[in-house]
């Protein structure tokens, strides 16, 4: 009896201080830093589930990831590498909120996922670009070929093109992205 309360009290702990995770069957696992608030947590699992499903080939090379909230945020999202930690600023309508995070995801699998290195010359020729072009570097944030990856995983899951409408995105490169996620 007394170790099944400090289970429950140890339950009721995690799940007052808002330490949480979600995994999707035995893929990668989806963490919320505690601020995060509750709607915001349930557009991410659907979101991030989402993302998973457009990648079934991939799930496998995809490390956990953490997704935290700021109310002020020099952009709508942000990626560090360093804490697999997605940060998306706060409020935001869902749709917005649900395109930032997609956005962020995919620079998460771009930075986790060994196997991205047979995309990224399928996709720079679908781009137009030489196969030696850096992939984290660009004149602008909009020609930067990793950003254009981030928004063509965000058409491969919404199956639409994302509201950063500065982006040029060929049919080819999303569909790269597309064949990609898939394994084919």
């Amino acid at each position: 009896m007394v170790r099944r309360t400090y289970t429950l009290a140890a339950v009721l702990a995690i799940v007052a201080t808002g330490a949480f995770a979600w995994r999707q069957d035995a893929g990668p696992e989806l963490r919320f830093d505690p601020a995060v608030p509750d709607d915001v947590r349930a557009l991410a699992i659907g979101t991030w589930g989402d993302l998973l499903a457009a990648a079934p080939a991939r799930i496998g090379c995809i490390a956990d990831l953490t997704l935290a909230t700021a109310w002020e945020l020099d952009s709508r999202g942000e990626y560090s590498a360093q804490t697999a930690t997605v940060t998306v600023r706060i409020p935001g309508t869902p749709a917005t909120l649900r395109d930032e995070m997609i956005h962020e995801f995919a620079h998460h699998v771009d930075f986790t996922c060994p196997e991205i290195t047979t995309l990224r010359p399928v996709f720079l020729e679908a781009q137009g670009m030489p196969a030696t072009t850096d992939w984290f570097a660009g004149d602008t944030w909009e020609s930067t070929p990793s950003e254009q990856f981030a928004e063509a995983a965000v058409a491969v899951v919404l199956g639409r093109r994302p509201q950063h409408g500065n982006v040029h995105l060929t049919d080819d490169a999303v569909t790269a992205v597309r064949a990609w996620g898939l394994g084919s």
